[in-house]
């Protein structure tokens, strides 16, 4: 099979011919069709989280899951070859044609759900719900995304508004329109606006990281709470202003996923695809895009 590898950290990504992997007991062998861009993929070959995820190289990247099941492993009942299927890879690997998941990161794919639609939010809708969930944000309250235009904050939006929260959301003023229709009350483009000039929230979620995390702090009233995504919470300056500061590890599961998913049959929430994209461009895979969509970049494995 093909497979898209680095050799070492920083490296660049190259295709190359692989064997097949077998899945292990509780594993499932998965014929890819569509996986997605997670930023967490070039940061981890570059070497940014080697302390808590070291790689063995040759490594392949990707997480995002969609396809159909090729083999299951020994105890495993729930999936039978022919299922189709969508789910996350912590371990990696989904850059290829085939690739093995844990069962339990794993769930049936609705045929109302296209697989290209499934592969952009099986990691990014667990890590929007599981924000939310640590933001302890309520209907009637104010809720601050930052980078709300991305996997994450394009769902985000959209649950919150679901629960009856006041979401204000910061992007480029040309997504401002797409996202004030899923949802945001407000968007902000802090090329044109200070984020100090943003009242107070009762919540702020931190899709951004650097060095937006401290100034961020600075938007919650006292007693709110400050979730991040890609950069641990600073507990000193979060209690020095009063604030609880969380930080998601975003766990995906089958329940998670069967959850979501009823969310998108039902019409409730909307997944916003950027664009789809071939993987085997691996010179330009991880080049940043500039575009007026929203939502995720996925990448169609088969063409």
């Amino acid at each position: 099979m093909k497979a898209l590898r680095i050799n070492d950290y920083g490296a660049p990504l190259h295709v190359d011919e692989v064997p097949i992997p077998s899945p292990g007991p509780g594993q499932v062998l998965v014929e890819n069709e569509f996986t997605s861009m997670n930023g967490v993929d070039p940061g981890r070959g570059l070497g940014f989280l080697r302390q808590v995820f070291p790689l063995q190289f040759p490594w392949t990247p990707g997480g995002d899951v969609a396809g159909r099941v090729a083999a299951v492993g020994e105890g495993v009942t729930v999936f039978k070859v022919g299922d189709e299927v969508f789910g996350y890879t912590r371990e990696a690997g989904a850059y290829a044609e085939f690739v093995v998941v844990n069962a339990a990161n794993l769930a049936h794919r609705p045929a109302a759900i296209t697989a290209e639609v499934a592969a952009g939010i099986a990691l990014v809708s667990q890590t929007a719900t599981q924000m939310l969930r640590l933001s302890k944000i309520k209907a009637g309250q104010t809720l601050l995304i930052l980078g709300a235009s991305g996997g994450v904050g394009s769902l985000a939006v959209q649950l919150a508004r679901n629960a009856g929260v006041h979401v204000i959301a910061t992007a480029r003023q040309s997504k401002s329109a797409a996202l004030q229709q899923l949802g945001a009350a407000r968007v902000i483009d802090l090329t044109r606006e200070r984020m100090e000039d943003i009242g107070q929230c009762d919540a702020v979620l931190n899709l951004v990281g650097g060095d937006t995390v401290v100034s961020s702090y600075a938007r919650v009233k006292p007693g709110g709470v400050a979730v991040t995504a890609n950069r641990p919470p600073i507990a000193e300056e979060a209690a020095r202003l009063g604030i609880e500061a969380a930080f998601v590890e975003t766990n995906v599961t089958t329940e998670g996923l069967d959850s979501f998913a009823i969310l998108v049959t039902g019409g409730k929430i909307k997944p916003q695809i950027a664009s789809i994209e071939t993987l085997w461009s691996p010179a330009s895979l991880w080049e940043k895009r500039e575009s007026d969509g929203i939502g995720k970049i996925v990448f169609s494995i088969r063409s």
